[in-house]
């Protein structure tokens, strides 16, 4: 169907054009006044014990630093580790992503960095969840180091490495929201009233005409 085609399929049913884009309408509103989320993140890196010679703790990494980087993020994903974090205050949804230096078909989990974090429809919601997250993800570390006999001295510790876990607004791109369901739209209607065209106009007809006897 050329443009014309469709010039003339809106003229013929306008109810349907109306109604298209009013749902547009409908949904660019929603958009433009829809509350925010909030998200509070930061990245975390395991550290190997202190050691009594100058050494920099982030030049390299022991394979227990990932092992218990990659315990950490499936115990924070497991049912019990969200169970602890509920009870410790936090309410809102979280993750605890490993490092992945690949992709999601080869992934390359060699460095032990964490990326925490929560997203709330309110910035205390956030904010709280995510130091829950960080309380349990780190006492369950504490927990499984004392449970294998690890000393004081000798206990893997973490470092917050970049985000505060302050929480901001995550407001994304609404000018390419709302272009978005305009185009979308725009071909529905267009699409709606081409398909009302197709359909075959009812013919309509009065009641049955009584016979008569021929005289």
């Amino acid at each position: 169907m050329t443009i014309r085609h469709f010039g003339g399929a809106l003229r013929r049913h306008p109810v349907v054009a109306l109604a298209a884009a009013a749902l547009t309408l409908l949904m660019a509103a929603h958009v433009l006044t829809a509350r925010p989320e909030y998200e509070a993140r930061s990245a975390i890196t395991l550290l190997s014990p202190r050691a009594p010679f100058p050494r920099n703790s982030y030049a390299s990494f022991t394979p227990a630093l990932v092992t218990n980087a990659e315990i950490s993020a499936r115990t924070m994903g497991s049912a019990e580790g969200r169970r602890r974090v509920r009870a410790a205050g936090g309410t809102a949804e979280y993750q605890v992503l490993l490092a992945n230096r690949g992709n999601q078909e080869l992934p390359i989990h060699d460095q032990p960095h964490l990326t925490v974090s929560s997203v709330a429809s309110s910035a205390e919601e956030a904010r709280r969840t995510h130091a829950a997250v960080l309380g349990v993800m780190l006492a369950q570390l504490l927990e499984r180091q004392r449970g294998q006999g690890a000393l004081p001295g000798s206990l893997i510790t973490w470092q917050v490495t970049a985000g505060s876990g302050q929480p901001v607004p995550v407001t994304g791109r609404p000018s390419r929201r709302l272009l978005a369901i305009g185009l979308l739209g725009l071909v529905a209607t267009l699409y709606a009233a081409a398909a009302a065209d197709r359909r075959p106009a009812r013919r309509v007809t009065g009641p049955p005409r009584p016979a008569t006897a021929d005289a």
